[in-house]
C-alpha cells in the first residue's frame, strides 16, 4: 500500500513536470468527484404501512428498495443445488494460549471526560438541520375499554402537539401528513407511519471535523499533564501522587538500616564477654561492703 501511494505521487509529479495540462485536468476531475460525493443528497425511506415494514435507500432522487423483497417468480424453475464436497478432517494442533497483556488504563480525569462530551455535542451542533421529505402518521385509538381508549387518544394528541415546535426547529419538513382518530368499535389500535430523510455527506464531515478538533485539544492537554506527572515522578524517585485524586499523598520513605559489618560484630561480642566477667567482681565488692 505504501509503494502504491508513492507511485501515485511520483506519477502526479511527473505529469505536472512534463504534461501540466493533463495533470491539472486530472486534479480538476478529482475535485469535482469529491464535491459531487459531498454535495449529493442521500437518505432513507422508512415506513410501516398496512402491517408491513418498508425500507429503501435514496441517492439523488433514486430509490433502492430493500424491504419488502420481491416475491420469487412461481414460473421460474428452482435452481439445482450442487452437492457439497466432503472435507477431510485434519487433526488440529493444540493452540498455545497467548499471554494476555495487561490493559493500559486510560487515566482520564473527571474534568477531561466532561470536556470531551461537551466538545462532541458542540461538534454535532454544526451538523445543521435534517431535511424531512415526507412524514406521515395515521393513528387510530381503539381498545376494549372505552375509558382507556379515550385516555390514550388524548395522551397521543398531547404528545404530538408538544413535539411539533421542537421538530420544527430541528428538522426542515416539506410534506407532513398527521392525523389521529378514535374507534370505539375496534379492539386494536392501528398505526401507519412513513418517514423520508435526506442529508449530505458534507454535513457529516463538518460535524465530525468540529467534534474531532475539540476532542483533539482535550487529548493534547491530557498528554501534557501525563508528561508533567512522569517528570515529577522521576525527580521524586517514585510513582508520585495522582493529581486526579484529591487528597493524594506521597508514600512515607522507609527508614534505612545499616547492615552489620564483621568488625562491629567482633566488638559487640568482646564487650558482652567483658561485661559477663565483671559481673562476679561487682557482686563480691557489694557483699564485702555489706559485712563491714
Amino acid at each position: 500500500m505504501k509503494w502504491i501511494a508513492l507511485g501515485i505521487v511520483a506519477g502526479l509529479v511527473l505529469l505536472f513536470i512534463f504534461a501540466p495540462a493533463v495533470a491539472w485536468t486530472l486534479v480538476g476531475l478529482v475535485v469535482l468527484l469529491i464535491a459531487f460525493v459531498l454535495l449529493v443528497p442521500i437518505g432513507a425511506d422508512v415506513g410501516y404501512v398496512d402491517k408491513e415494514f418498508r425500507l429503501a435507500l435514496r441517492v439523488d432522487g433514486f430509490a433502492f428498495k430493500l424491504f419488502p423483497k420481491k416475491p420469487p417468480d412461481p414460473n421460474k424453475p428452482p435452481e439445482e443445488k450442487k452437492p457439497k464436497k466432503e472435507k477431510k478432517e485434519e487433526p488440529k494442533e493444540p493452540k498455545q494460549e497467548k499471554e494476555k497483556k495487561p490493559k493500559k488504563a486510560l487515566n482520564f480525569t473527571k474534568e477531561e471526560i466532561v470536556e470531551i462530551i461537551k466538545k462532541a455535542f458542540k461538534g454535532l451542533g454544526k451538523f445543521g438541520k435534517l431535511t424531512v421529505r415526507k412524514f406521515m402518521l395515521h393513528y387510530t385509538a381503539a381498545g376494549v375499554d372505552p375509558y382507556y381508549t379515550a385516555k390514550t387518544f388524548s395522551y397521543v394528541n398531547w404528545g404530538l402537539s408538544a413535539l411539533a415546535p421542537v421538530c420544527g426547529k430541528t428538522f426542515r419538513c416539506k410534506d407532513v401528513d398527521v392525523w389521529t382518530d378514535i374507534d370505539f368499535t375496534a379492539n386494536w389500535m392501528t398505526v401507519d407511519t412513513e418517514l423520508s430523510i435526506t442529508l449530505r455527506l458534507i454535513q457529516v464531515v463538518r460535524a465530525a471535523l468540529a467534534a474531532g478538533i475539540g476532542v483533539l485539544g482535550v487529548l493534547l492537554k491530557r498528554k501534557k499533564r501525563l508528561k508533567k506527572e512522569a517528570e515529577l515522578a522521576e525527580k521524586n524517585g517514585g510513582p508520585g501522587p495522582d493529581p486526579a485524586q484529591p487528597g493524594a499523598q506521597t508514600p512515607a520513605a522507609e527508614p534505612v538500616t545499616e547492615e552489620p559489618t564483621a568488625e562491629k560484630t567482633k566488638a559487640e561480642e568482646q564487650a558482652s564477654i567483658d561485661q559477663v566477667k565483671n559481673q562476679p567482681e561487682e557482686r563480691n565488692d557489694n557483699n564485702g561492703d555489706s559485712n563491714g
